[in-house]
């Protein structure tokens, strides 16, 4: 876990005397690993008690547990790799800031992503026939892939964009299904109006979501919890977010094919055929 950018990405959540320490850490990180609590304290203009309820806060042991994770990201602090892209930065750097954010998207979403929920999926698509999928934006996107995905060795899902026609397919189809929505703030509306119409027609809900404790969490029987991608504020197309949900369908379309490998990679060459065919008629 790179600690600098959990704080970064937890900054809005924090008390105001938790967000001034928090921002002052951020611009004298090199500093803090070499200082004391107490030392701290009164560098930041912030009370020792304040040092000790924002190292809970995120998630941490203590002060002497966020003095190791600085030190574990000391070349990325001295290299500045933490920070958002600035004005003409060159290439090589952009390549590497975007890397370590990704790479700490995944590593939180594979902590957090909980083995349970995984199997209790796959459960539901082997009771089911057919899958429902829906979210918005780069929400969309993942729905789309997953529903790809799955079509591929044989499962009938339906992806559409538009929130009315998905629901009209939940209310006049009549084989065993469930609706599978992605949202990472969990509060889309459309979204959630999908999930409250699923309740309604005893079809069972699984959303994908950062916020177990949003509305759409909520609604949910099963709740796959990922990491929040914790956009920086060039990374407006939610890439982060975006990565981690893609990485979260591939955990679950492998865990379900490895259940059913033999037949999935039966139908992975038919489909690639199919295609093959296709492409002949170009």
């Amino acid at each position: 876990m790179n600690i600098l950018f959990t704080i970064q990405n937890q900054l809005e959540t924090l008390s105001k005397t938790e967000k001034k320490l928090a921002e002052w850490i951020l611009a004298h990180s090199s500093e803090v690993i070499h200082m004391s609590a107490k030392a701290l304290s009164e560098a930041a203009g912030a009370s020792p008690s304040t040092v000790v309820r924002l190292c809970y806060s995120l998630g941490l042991d203590g002060f002497p547990d966020l003095k190791l994770k600085l030190s574990a990201t000391l070349p990325q602090i001295n290299k500045e790799l933490y920070s958002d892209i600035t004005p003409d930065e060159n290439v090589e750097t952009i390549k590497h800031k975007i890397k370590l954010r990704v790479i700490d998207g995944i590593e939180k979403n594979c902590e957090l992503l909980e083995n349970q929920a995984i199997d209790e999926v796959v459960q539901l698509l082997e009771q089911t026939d057919l899958t429902y999928t829906y979210g918005i934006g780069a929400s969309g996107a993942v729905a789309d892939d997953f529903c790809q995905k799955f079509l591929r060795i044989g499962r009938q899902v339906i992806f559409r964009q538009d929130a009315h026609l998905l629901a009209t397919a939940m209310v006049t189809n009549q084989k065993p299904a469930f609706l599978f929505l992605i949202s990472n703030s969990g509060e889309k509306r459309e979204v959630c109006s999908l999930a409250h119409l699923a309740k309604q027609q005893g079809i069972a809900v699984v959303s994908m979501t950062s916020q177990k404790k949003s509305t759409l969490a909520k609604l949910s029987d099963i709740v796959l919890h990922i990491a929040d991608g914790g956009e920086a504020p060039l990374r407006s197309s939610a890439t982060n977010s975006l990565l981690v949900q893609l990485y979260t369908v591939d955990v679950l379309f492998a865990a379900y094919a490895s259940r059913y490998y033999d037949l999935t990679i039966r139908q992975l060459e038919t489909t690639k055929q199919a295609i093959e065919v296709l492409e002949r008629y170009k």
